[in-house]
């Protein structure tokens, strides 16, 4: 391969290894592998039929995240903070649970959402709780917070994915606006401890990705909501 040439149109450039176009000030990934995340919104009429659906890209994994899975990775203690502000230290060699799974009418855990951010703006790293998170059901400013669904990891070609899925339905009697998006955990049986009252704490809740939406989503009286997270790796 000849890459000495009078002027650059001499060049064969189809024999360039494919690393050798990656600009490091665009390109942020070069070793191939990509962790990437989508969020789908749904919304449907009460006879299902589909008003709108679109997907994009998230945001998400937040401070907590990072620091619950170097805990875990180095088997040693990570300072978190719950849902409602106290700074935890959790223990990741001490072994326990993470469930998003939250049942059905359950908005404490899974899939979370509020009105409380500006629609278009770019979430806070350090995010433990949202700003307004809409409450669980059937009055004024309330919505009935569906089952949340995790699927089985799947692997086709070079990308394994996940999803995780819940459906909010709105039977509160007039429009609700969606505005931010989050994901929180139930963590128990690890060794936690409340470092300002230094109490041991068995279970709590932890904000581990936060979302704003581009745009605020307007759910009418008897649509529903349904949002998707997907979780891919391409290797």
């Amino acid at each position: 391969m000849a890459l000495i040439g009078l002027n650059r149109d001499e060049l064969d450039l189809s024999q360039l290894p494919k690393d050798s176009f990656y600009d490091p000030k665009k390109d942020d990934d070069l070793s191939g592998v990509q962790i990437r995340a989508t969020i789908t919104f749904r919304i449907t009429n009460p006879d299902g039929t589909v008003v709108k659906e679109w997907t994009e890209p998230t945001h998400s994994l937040n401070v907590n995240f990072v620091e619950f899975i170097w805990a875990l990775w180095n088997a040693t203690t990570a300072t978190v903070q719950d849902t409602g502000g106290s700074i935890i230290t959790i223990n990741g060699a001490s072994g326990g649970t993470m469930a998003i799974t939250a049942p059905s009418g359950n908005s404490s855990y899974g899939i979370v959402i509020g009105s409380g951010a500006s629609a278009g703006g770019t979430p806070s790293p350090t995010q433990f709780k949202l700003v307004n998170q809409i409450p669980q059901g059937t009055s004024s400013g309330q919505i009935e917070y569906g089952a949340v669904s995790l699927t089985q990891p799947a692997t086709n070609g070079q990308i394994t994915q996940f999803t995780i899925s819940r459906s909010f339905t709105n039977v509160s009697g007039a429009t609700l606006t969606v505005t931010e998006i989050g994901l929180i955990a139930y963590v128990t049986g690890f060794a936690m401890v409340a470092t300002t009252s230094g109490t041991s704490v068995s279970s709590d809740y932890f904000l581990i990705a936060y979302d704003i939406p581009s745009s605020a989503i307007t759910v009418q009286n008897g649509q529903t909501l349904t949002i998707t997270y997907t979780f891919s790796v391409t290797t």
